[in-house]
C-alpha cells in the first residue's frame, strides 16, 4: 500500500500469509486479494461473484494504494486463493492483528468460547455435512477473538483446547456452556494462567446432582464448611419484572466444599447458582428457573460471577447474530476445500472493523456507507481494528 498510514497493522499482518499458489500461476499479488476481499466483506459481499464486482466497481480507487498490475482479480481466483489457504495460518494472523492493536486492553479480560454451524456449508453431493465452528468473543473488547473449525458440534470437546492454544489467556477468565464443561478444557485453561466458568447441565449428573445439594444445605441453618455471598439484580423492561440473584459458594480455609471429592476438576473453587425470576406484567404468570456453574474463580465476588455469566451470552448476541444479520453467514453456499473457514473469517475482520470504527451507528448502517462511500470505506479500514474503549 501506498498510504503509509492504512499498513500500520492489517497491512503488516497480512503480508506473512505464505501464499498457497504455485509460482506460475500467481497473476495477482496475495496481498491485493486479501485486501479487496475484506473491503467486499465490510460492504456486504456474500459471494466470490460480489467481491468480483465490488472490485470492479471500486478499481480506481483500490489503484490508489495496490499495485493491480493485472487489474481486478476474477470470481474464480477468489474462490480457488481461499480455497487453498491454511485457515489455521488465516486465523492466527487475525489474532496476532486484533493482539497487537489492543493489547493494553486485554488484561484480566472475559473470553467466552461457543459455537456456530454455518448451515448452508453441507454438499448432499459429497455427502457432506454443515461446517461447524467454535468463535471466542472478547467481552472487554467486543470483538472477536478467532475461530477454528470443528468435525461437528460434539466435536467442541476436542476443538477448544486447540483454539484456546492460540490464544495468550494469562489472567482471563474464560466462559463456556455445558458443551465445554469438562475436565480437560479446565486443565487446559489452569495450565496458561486463566480461570473457568462453566455452565454445568445433565453432562455431569453427578456433580450437578453435588453442587444442587450444597445449595440446598446452604438454605438450612447450622454450622457450615463454606461461606456464601449473594448479588441480586432487578429491572422492569420488555413488559415483564425479572429478578436475578446470583448466589456463590466457596469453601471456608482448610475446608472442602465436598464437591471434587476425588479432586478431578483442577482448582474448582466456587460453584454457581442462579435463579432466575420472571413475571410477565400483562398476565400475571411468574416463571422461575435455576442455572448452575463451577469456577476456578476465587475471591472474585458473587456481583463480578454474576456478570460474567450473563456476559458470556455476548457472543450469541454481537457475534453469532450480527453474522447472520448482517453478513448472512447462514445463507452462505462456499463450502469446497478451505472456503467456507476462509470466507467465515474474512467476515471476522470486517466485522471487527465495522466495530471498531467511532461512528455511532448500527453495523448495517456503517456497511452500507462503506459501500457508497470511498472516504468511509478508508476511515473503516484507517481504524485498524483497534477498540475504543475496554467496555466497547
Amino acid at each position: 500500500m501506498s498510504n503509509k498510514t492504512s499498513d500500520a497493522s492489517l497491512l503488516s499482518h497480512l503480508i506473512v500469509l505464505s501464499d498457497p499458489r504455485i509460482n506460475r500461476k500467481k497473476r495477482h499479488a496475495l496481498i491485493d486479494i486479501l485486501i479487496i476481499a475484506i473491503c467486499g466483506a465490510i460492504c456486504g459481499a456474500e459471494t466470490w461473484t460480489d467481491i468480483e464486482d465490488f472490485g470492479y466497481d471500486k478499481e480506481e480507487w483500490f489503484k490508489t494504494f495496490l499495485n493491480l498490475k493485472h487489474g481486478i482479480p476474477s470470481h474464480d481466483t477468489f474462490r480457488r486463493v481461499f480455497i487453498l489457504l491454511n485457515p489455521e495460518e488465516f486465523s492466527k494472523v487475525f489474532y496476532s492483528w486484533v493482539c497487537s492493536v489492543n493489547k493494553s486492553l486485554m488484561k484480566n479480560d472475559h473470553i467466552c468460547i461457543d459455537g456456530k454451524t454455518l448451515r448452508r456449508s453441507f454438499d448432499d453431493a459429497k455427502k457432506t455435512s454443515a461446517i461447524h465452528m467454535v468463535n471466542a468473543w472478547s467481552t472487554g473488547l467486543s470483538l472477536s477473538l478467532g475461530q477454528l473449525k470443528s468435525e461437528g458440534k460434539k466435536n467442541e470437546i476436542k476443538t477448544i483446547p486447540i483454539l484456546l492454544d492460540a490464544l495468550n489467556i494469562k489472567g482471563c477468565i474464560i466462559s463456556t456452556d455445558a458443551m465445554g464443561c469438562q475436565k480437560t478444557i479446565a486443565q487446559k485453561i489452569i495450565d496458561k494462567g486463566g480461570d473457568y466458568c462453566f455452565g454445568l447441565k445433565g453432562n455431569h449428573p453427578y456433580l450437578e446432582e453435588r453442587v444442587q445439594d450444597i445449595f440446598k444445605q446452604s438454605n438450612r441453618g447450622g454450622r457450615r464448611s463454606f461461606q456464601i455471598e449473594k448479588h441480586v439484580e432487578e429491572n422492569d423492561k420488555h413488559g415483564r419484572i425479572e429478578r436475578r440473584e446470583c448466589k456463590v459458594i466457596t469453601a471456608k480455609e482448610g475446608k472442602s466444599l465436598g464437591v471434587n471429592i476425588l479432586e478431578l476438576w483442577p482448582e474448582l473453587n466456587s460453584i454457581i447458582e442462579i435463579t432466575s425470576m420472571r413475571v410477565n406484567k400483562k398476565t400475571g404468570v411468574v416463571s422461575e428457573e435455576k442455572r448452575y456453574y463451577i469456577s476456578s474463580c476465587i475471591d472474585v465476588g458473587a456481583e463480578k460471577l454474576a456478570k460474567i455469566i450473563r456476559d458470556h451470552w455476548e457472543v450469541e448476541n454481537k457475534l453469532h447474530w450480527r453474522l447472520d444479520v448482517c453478513f448472512r453467514e447462514d445463507e452462505c453456499r462456499s463450502r469446497s476445500g478451505h472456503s467456507a473457514e476462509n470466507f467465515s473469517l474474512l467476515r471476522h475482520f470486517a466485522l471487527n472493523l465495522l466495530k471498531s470504527e467511532p461512528t455511532k451507528i448500527s453495523i448495517r448502517r456503517k456497511q452500507k456507507r462503506a459501500g457508497w462511500g470511498d472516504e468511509f470505506l478508508l476511515q473503516v479500514l484507517l481504524n485498524d481494528g483497534k477498540a475504543q474503549t475496554f467496555n466497547a
